[in-house]
């Protein structure tokens, strides 16, 4: 199992993350407008809005990222991919660690295709949130978009707040 000392993280553009697992022949870490697919637009503000990205190190080998960008007052999930060969190795928990020290006090807001990613960050405090809660454009993405598995839910950190909310 890996622990926190054993990673070095690196704090750089979305764009320079996906360079730097590129650079280090591993190509299934992609950008947010690429990977989106049919569930969310590549175009949309949580595939666009420019994002700050922690890449994991073990070494020199870039072993998992996560990210978040801004908008409106609030952060939007930007991803959280941990490479093949390092899973289940206790990574999950050193990336979502790293990014609720390192986003401030505001609202993070993450969208899940993976059931799995969700309950690592429900163990981490994340509870299910209203649609209402988020900004209306985006509000407006997420119409018809096809999460249709009730496993896919987006959740709520908030440093200040860890009551339960409604599920969507």
């Amino acid at each position: 199992m890996l622990k926190p000392s054993d990673i070095e993280f690196r704090q750089m553009s979305e764009e320079e993350a996906v360079k730097v697992f590129q650079e280090d022949g591993y190509f299934d870490y992609q950008k947010r407008s690429m990977r989106y697919g049919k569930n969310l637009s590549p175009t949309s503000i949580g595939a666009k809005s420019p994002a700050t990205m922690f890449v994991a190190f073990l070494g020199e080998t870039p072993v998992g990222v996560i990210g978040y960008s801004k908008y409106k007052g609030v952060l939007l999930g930007a991803g959280v991919h941990i490479r093949k060969e390092y899973r289940r190795r206790g990574l999950g928990d050193i990336l979502i660690d790293k990014i609720l020290k390192s986003k401030g006090s505001k609202t993070l807001y993450v969208n899940f295709t993976n059931s799995v990613a969700a309950d690592k960050y429900r163990s981490k405090g994340f509870k299910d949130m209203k649609l209402e809660e988020l900004p209306a454009e985006i509000r407006e993405e997420l119409e018809g978009t096809g999460y249709v598995d009730q496993l896919q839910k987006w959740f709520i950190f908030s440093e200040n707040w860890w009551g339960v909310v409604n599920g969507n």
